[in-house]
């Protein structure tokens, strides 16, 4: 009887997927909301990043019982039941699948499936961008780099630590809901990583438990890095699951600030997405000279000190892009197709779509 009230939960979650308006506004904007401050009440009464450890937990688990089942199969195995078994095994894993999506479905993976939030921000997102967009943007950026390096003395960038990061962005989480009052986020919760070696193989620099509702940073990247990040893993706290719309909070949210470092750490990022596109736009066609040309120009454009400051960021995950698991990679990149990012890793860049469609409307 259990398993098929778990089963019926799991089509009825499946089937209120398909409506986005609903999903927005009785999960994302509704229920979503009370189990997120619930979670952060309870995870954030500590410093300690529950979710690694939880993570750390369910290997631990996982690995115990594979274990015990080898054993117990390599101890009762019998030709003839050997089908029967296997079919039980089967079902023993299809309802244990059942169980984990309606669990991730609730806690989190809805928030996938809910509508847009251009409305929102009265924007109209074009699907694609041309190589002349992403040029005259390139430009715009690096202006703006320039501009914001020069306000920033080295000593306050030499002198910058996580702690401080993580207070200034919670502050600014505080102020945005003053030009956006949707952007509301109730009981915040940031924690440095305990296990950052993990990122290394697994690829990422911070991530959202929908567990614990944490978001859990890599304190160990270059720091400029975190500022964005940790605006981005508070938008998916907010509901924002979607890499280019937690991508596109960030921004916003980076762009309203008065702070010189946080406006200049979502600028490194949004000149990386852009010229990375336009080179990658650029390659297609064949013309590596314009190619060359591109990444001369734009050598010569930026501040010096912009230039080191991005190669010091670089070099961070160039020393460390050999521990990376390919599977890893593929593994996450299918994890995002199957949540609606049909673009998978790149959906990140997606977030151009937006900050042009801002910038339009800015005009």
């Amino acid at each position: 009887m259990l398993s098929y009230l778990w089963v019926g939960l799991a089509l009825a979650i499946l089937g209120y997927s398909f409506f986005p308006n609903q999903v927005s506004e009785y999960f994302s904007f509704g229920l979503f909301q009370y189990i997120g401050a619930c979670l952060r009440t309870i995870s954030g009464a500590t410093n300690i990043p529950l979710g690694e450890y939880v993570y750390l937990l369910i290997v631990i688990i996982l690995v115990i019982k594979l274990i015990e089942s080898l054993s117990v199969l390599k101890n009762k195995f019998n030709l003839h039941s050997f089908w029967t078994d296997l079919l039980n095994f089967g079902k023993n894993l299809l309802m244990k699948l059942v169980q984990l999506y309606v669990v991730f479905m609730l806690l989190w993976g809805l928030n996938y499936r809910k509508s847009s939030p251009a409305q929102s921000f009265h924007l109209s997102i074009d699907t694609s961008y041309s190589e002349v967009q992403l040029d005259s943007l390139s430009l715009q950026l690096i202006d703006q780099l320039n501009l914001t390096r020069q306000k920033l003395p080295d000593s306050v960038i030499a002198s910058l630590n996580y702690k401080q990061v993580f207070d200034h962005t919670l502050q600014e989480y505080k102020e945005i809901p003053n030009n956006y009052p949707f952007l509301h986020l109730e009981k915040p919760v940031l924690k440095k990583a305990h296990f950052p070696i993990w990122g290394d193989y697994i690829g990422y620099m911070a991530f959202y438990q929908p567990l614990t509702g944490e978001a859990i940073i890599r304190a160990d990247v270059p720091l400029l890095t975190l500022p964005f990040t940790s605006c981005h893993e508070l938008a998916h706290q907010m509901g924002y699951a979607s890499e280019a719309e937690a991508n596109f909070i960030a921004f916003v949210v980076a762009s309203k600030t008065s702070d010189p470092v946080f406006k200049y750490s979502m600028l490194i990022q949004m000149f990386t997405y852009s010229q990375s596109e336009q080179l990658n736009l650029i390659a297609k066609t064949g013309n590596f000279d314009k190619w060359k040309t591109i990444v001369n120009r734009n050598k010569t454009l930026l501040d010096a000190k912009v230039i080191e400051d991005r190669k010091k960021i670089k070099e961070f995950f160039i020393q460390r892009q050999h521990l990376l698991l390919p599977a890893s990679t593929s593994l996450y990149d299918q994890f995002l197709q199957w949540n609606k990012q049909t673009k998978g890793i790149k959906s990140y860049d997606e977030v151009l779509l937006w900050v042009l469609a801002y910038n339009k409307l800015k005009q």
